[in-house]
């Protein structure tokens, strides 16, 4: 059982073999997942497409530094990274400070005209009868509106526009178009050109004192040098449409096959493990007993190329899940049938879920003495013989076992999680706490059980003192528990440990109680089962032998299909919440690649 190790692939060939040389990539199960970097391939140690960006940055900082004269001629002591961060701060400042003296600049001559006039006096005679308005007008708009009749103040005056300030309500009248002003005064403009001028000095005296490091950026650039040039080249390759690339993921067992078949083409072959957290495609390689698992995987949460394969967990509680779902070995055999069937309708993954589970059903079925709702000793069906177990004839002994299973299936899924992602995480304390509420449980409810597995004759003393060991492992375990999820808490808030702490006594305490009680849908959907199956048996007993059948038939064929539904719902619900939650990641990125036709 394992996920299978996939390969990095990027090929880069000549177009006019292109045909050829992705037929070979096919055969090896080349998949093909994101678009090509081609540039990467030419180099092994340094993404190149990084490297033009850093050129553009140094020609970008070298021109800035060569557009002054340096302040002195000794060399600068300063990093090339703190070099180009504060070129680029101070390029920004200056370009800034540029936009914004044009911008003051252009204010400054839409005020120039009107003076310094305050803009809180404006607007305090805004709604008054001596109301201004602001209006730019030609010689002879002036003398045709006869301006001049109406209170005005002249601010400004040439040969051919007057700049007139106009006062009061029917000046506002007048057919010419108002001049709308900044609200700004002049001398406040002028101020903030000055300090802008000023400031646009200072950024221009610090790109001089940072002048002489042009040789740092110069040495740089001439270490790229040779790396450049091969860019050049593979643009040309491009220009003139001679190249063709391909990148994915290929099993490693295929990768001597690749080479092989790729050694008579001239191409470039770099294969490479993937990046931690990459989205690498996943196959898995399981026994033919569990393979069949897979796709209930597949159907839900999937699997992370950077988890351990839990196919091997998902196939029991499936089985274990699902029969005690039906606790019925008549339906079991039906389920049995079921997944033969869907094996030679060509399912053969769900044909052997189905198959497996069906046999393991029978088997509960048998141990719990109930065949398509009849059970044995009772309903004059078997007389005088006794079922295995009760689970079947005793509605509470079905309810019992299901919180019994809800408490080992939480236990085993802690130590998954460990399994998983390691010892240092909550699932350690997780795992403490449930063994001890398990030993408690089994203390107080079952000590005699527990006591012939280790005391050959049974005493009173004998099984008070193993319900007192497990009483005190009980709550040691419950203690170390406690302690473990103090250490490593779950990190819900970041790095505040004390609020991690507090959700994870809270959560881990409150959690286990719900995950095991949920599992009382096992008996829920068992109990309906037995409930509808007696049903049928009970309505088609009042007919004739031959409607008897026939409805026994239908009836009980309906209910196992209702069955059938539940037990794939609330198994899986199971498995992936309530189970799954605790210890698996999950992914939905399955190896898939193409093939030519014909090819497996």
């Amino acid at each position: 059982m394992s996920v299978v190790r996939m390969l990095k692939a990027t090929l880069i060939g000549r177009r006019s073999e292109s045909e050829e040389v992705l037929n070979v990539v096919m055969d090896a199960g080349l998949l093909h997942i994101a678009p090509f970097p081609l540039l990467e391939a030419h180099d092994e140690s340094i993404a190149i497409h990084c490297r033009l960006e850093e050129a553009s940055n140094l020609r970008r900082v070298r021109s800035a530094l060569l557009s002054v004269s340096a302040s002195s001629s000794t060399p600068v002591e300063i990093s090339l990274k703190d070099l180009i961060d504060k070129v680029d701060a101070i390029s920004a400042r200056r370009l800034s400070l540029q936009e914004r003296l044009i911008s003051l600049d252009a204010t400054i001559e839409t005020l120039r005209p009107w003076g310094d006039f305050d803009v809180e006096a404006v607007d305090a005679l805004q709604g008054t009868a001596a109301e201004p308005t602001f209006a730019r007008l030609t010689g002879n708009d002036w003398k045709t509106h006869k301006v001049a009749q109406y209170p005005h103040g002249v601010s400004h005056r040439n040969e051919d526009e007057v700049w007139v300030v106009l006062f009061g309500p029917e000046a506002a009248k007048l057919p010419i178009a108002p001049t709308l002003l900044p609200r700004v005064r002049l001398r406040d403009v002028k101020r903030s050109r000055r300090e802008a001028r000023a400031g646009l000095l200072a950024t221009e005296r610090s790109l001089r004192e940072l002048a002489g490091a042009v040789e740092l950026i110069d040495g740089r650039l001439a270490d790229l040098s040779d790396q450049l040039q091969v860019l050049e080249a593979i643009d040309e390759g491009l220009t003139d449409d001679t190249l063709f690339g391909v990148c994915g993921y290929l099993p490693a067992e295929n990768q001597l096959d690749l080479q092989r078949d790729l050694a008579s083409f001239g191409v470039v072959l770099r294969l490479e493990d993937p990046q931690r957290e990459s989205s690498v495609p996943v196959k898995l390689r399981n026994k033919l007993t569990i393979s069949g698992f897979e796709a209930i995987v597949r159907s839900f949460s999937g699997i992370s190329y950077w988890e351990k394969d839990f196919t091997p967990v998902v196939g029991p509680l499936f089985m274990v899940f699902g029969a005690l779902c039906l606790l019925d070995g008549g339906y079991g055999l039906l389920l049995l049938i079921t997944g033969l069937w869907l094996k030679r309708r060509g399912n053969a993954d769900f044909g052997n879920v189905f198959t497996i589970t069906g046999i393991f059903s029978i088997f509960v079925g048998m141990l719990a003495g109930q065949y398509f709702g009849l059970i044995v000793g009772q309903d004059d069906f078997l007389p005088g013989h006794h079922p295995p177990t009760m689970l079947a004839a005793d509605p509470m002994a079905s309810f019992i076992f299901s919180l019994v299973v809800g408490m080992l299936g939480m236990t085993w899924s802690y130590a998954t999680a460990i399994w998983q992602r390691g010892w240092r995480t909550n699932a350690t304390g997780s795992l403490l706490f449930a063994l001890g509420v398990v030993s408690t449980v089994a203390a107080s409810t079952s000590p005699e059980q527990v006591a012939s597995l280790f005391i050959r004759s049974q005493s009173p003393t004998g099984v008070e003192m193993v319900a007192q060991i497990l009483t005190y492992l009980g709550y040691g375990l419950l203690g170390a528990g406690g302690m473990a999820w103090c250490v490593f808490p779950e990190r819900v808030f970041g790095d505040a440990h004390v609020p991690n702490v507090a959700w994870t006594l809270y959560s881990g305490v409150t959690g286990f109680g719900q995950d095991t009680m949920s599992h009382m849908r096992l008996f829920g959907i068992a109990l309906s089962g037995s409930i509808m199956a007696m049903v049928v048996n009970q309505i088609s007993a009042l007919f004739p032998t031959i409607v008897t059948i026939l409805i026994a038939v239908v009836g009980h064929f309906f209910v196992y299909l209702l069955a059938l539904l539940s037990l794939y719902i609330h198994t899986n619900r199971l498995i992936f919440l309530e189970f799954g939650s605790k210890c698996f990641d999950g992914g939905q990125h399955w190896y898939s690649p193409l093939r030519r036709e014909g090819k497996v």
